[in-house]
């Protein structure tokens, strides 16, 4: 069983989201808790966004994306570290800044 943790800006990531888009979001967490590998595909960096190490979940078709780090070496926990719009790679620069 893997602990969900979130980054403190996770909260406002999830005020931004529609009703139905944070449905399915609250969904994924429910099964990161079981196994985040299955329900998440690696990252790879973007540009000069550097994300190798953190996975993305993609929601609402595909639109949207959740973006986790699983940290075996600390008891099995997955953090949340950002949830948006993958439009421009908004979800992606928020996760890059966010790990700052």
């Amino acid at each position: 069983m893997y602990k969900l943790l979130f980054h403190p800006l996770v909260t406002k990531d999830l005020d931004e989201l529609s009703d139905e888009i944070a449905k399915e979001v609250f969904l994924y967490f429910v099964k990161y808790k079981s196994d985040p590998y299955k329900y998440s595909l690696p990252l790879y960096n973007q540009g000069n966004i550097k994300l190798q190490g953190y996975r993305k979940t993609y929601v609402a078709d595909a639109s949207h994306r959740i973006i986790i780090k699983i940290e075996n070496n600390i008891a099995k926990v997955v953090k949340v570290v950002a949830i948006g719009s993958r439009k421009n790679k908004e979800v992606y620069h928020k996760a890059f800044f966010k790990k700052k």
